[in-house]
């Protein structure tokens, strides 16, 4: 059983065999009590009307008042915390707020799983989690079928691909930077960008500054798309210059598909990007740093080919779904009366 708010996904997700029922509440933004207040008691009554024994949570909202509702309920629960996000990284009073709230609710969880090693001992170490419940999970899991290794007779020479939703802390100023600067020493070199503006969202850019990127020349955007593969498989290196990451996803696709990457050395990304094995890590929020990067990348080329096996051996490896679902069994066994799980 599946409970999310209604969307286009539904009929994909129905189309598995799992029995949607949508949320009337769950909002990704914003902090209002009442709304919150009315999704906890929302997912409590579907946990007792169903008689739901074991409720997986997944990112912010659903984990704090899924984690309430799940203990008012007496059902079993698991939570993920795919990413910090934004709400975790902002202002001293939300953040305040939110780390409170992540101290009462995960109180309740049975198990509490990370997408890196960097959150759980962040959790860990402010009191957040207890460390006997908390895990790690390599991401949200990859099918290699969907993501075959390609050749580099795909790509198209000195083209850098970006994806992602439009934010600052994705790093969409600093790839913009980069841009620019490696142009001006190499100006064969193609930025793409692929992702959605996100106007809502405290950290998105606006329309006008896409509009001005785009017309100047520096970035050739390609708006959104249901399919990324077709953009994986035309790019040289893909990069991802974000703040942080919970497991970025797109830099699994991309080197599952056999393409070199460049990264920030941060939490989530440096899980993935293994320096001169299957790309690059600069510093972050250095547009200077990743241009140099893009321009070892682009005197490179005959290595990214190299590179990007190694990428794909390593999310076979570690991040294939089947490892995850794995994580997944191992959490959903019923502890053992008075005993915790081992630190992992």
């Amino acid at each position: 059983m599946l409970l999310a708010p209604d969307g286009p996904e539904r009929p994909a997700l129905e189309a598995t065999g799992a029995t949607f029922l949508p949320l009337q509440h769950l909002r990704r933004k914003g902090l209002n009590p009442l709304r919150d207040l009315a999704l906890a008691l929302e997912l409590f009554r579907r946990y007792r009307q169903q008689g739901v024994k074991l409720a997986l949570h997944f990112t912010i909202k659903p984990v704090i008042y899924g984690s309430f509702a799940a203990h008012r309920a007496g059902v079993r629960n698991v939570s993920t915390l795919t990413g910090l996000g934004y709400t975790f990284l902002a202002g001293k009073r939300t953040n305040r707020i939110v780390r409170l709230l992540y101290r009462l609710a995960l109180r309740h969880a049975e198990t509490v799983l990370f997408h890196n090693p960097d959150d759980r001992a962040l959790f860990i170490r402010d009191g957040l989690a207890a460390a006997n419940r908390c895990a790690v999970v390599p991401g949200s899991g990859i099918r290699l079928a969907d993501f075959p290794l390609t050749t580099y007779d795909e790509a198209v020479t000195g083209q850098f691909l970006f994806v992602g939703r439009l934010l600052t802390d994705k790093g969409i100023r600093e790839y913009v930077g980069a841009a620019r600067q490696a142009r001006a020493s190499n100006p064969e070199l193609q930025f793409h960008v692929l992702g959605p503006l996100d106007a809502g969202n405290p950290a998105g850019i606006t329309a006008r500054e896409l509009a001005a990127w785009t017309e100047e020349g520096t970035i050739i955007y390609a708006g959104e798309t249901d399919d990324v593969r077709p953009y994986l498989r035309r790019a040289s290196v893909v990069v991802l210059p974000s703040y942080r990451e919970g497991c970025p996803r797109v830099l699994l696709e991309a080197a599952a598909s056999g393409r070199a990457l460049i990264g920030t050395d941060v939490a989530g990304v440096r899980e993935v990007v293994q320096p001169e094995q299957n790309g690059w890590l600069v510093p972050p929020k250095s547009a200077s740093q990743l241009a140099k990067a893009c321009l070892r990348a682009a005197a490179a080329q005959d290595r990214l080919e190299e590179m990007g096996a190694a990428g794909h051996a390593l999310v076979a490896a570690r991040f294939s779904e089947a490892a995850v679902i794995a994580v997944y069994l191992q959490a959903a066994k019923p502890r053992a009366a008075g005993n915790g799980r081992k630190e992992e």
